[in-house]
């Protein structure tokens, strides 16, 4: 009994970011992202949530405010995270804040998104 417990309480909890292989960079990019808030909007695992989800994301065609759309690609996500007002995307009425990262952790977190799309 105490194992079906165990198995529904771990199924309804959010356990966190999803088990997986990551590089050195990749796993600095997840640490980052939880350590800066990214978590807050992008959800505990990823999966979304005020922001879009960072799983799977790489090669998805996706909307602007404006009417331009583009592909997720390590380019966009790399502006995106540097300059977060620049592209608004479509369906997100939040703007994600300006932050203190520097180009090699923002490639480390983009790292970690691309890790996410494997």
């Amino acid at each position: 009994m105490a194992c079906v417990v165990a198995v529904v309480l771990a199924s309804c909890t959010s356990a966190g970011p999803p088990a997986i292989d990551l590089s050195a960079s990749a796993a600095n990019g997840l640490k980052l992202s939880q350590n800066n808030g990214c978590a807050s909007c992008h959800g505990t695992d990823f999966g979304g949530g005020t922001g879009p989800t960072w799983q799977g994301i790489i090669g998805q065609t996706v909307a602007f405010k404006g009417g331009e759309s583009g592909v997720v690609d390590r380019e966009y996500l790399t502006e995106a995270i540097k300059y977060p007002d620049k592209k608004k995307r479509v369906g997100y009425s939040v703007v994600m804040p300006y932050n203190n990262l520097t180009d090699a952790e923002i490639s480390d977190i983009v790292d970690y998104i691309e890790a996410l799309s494997n």
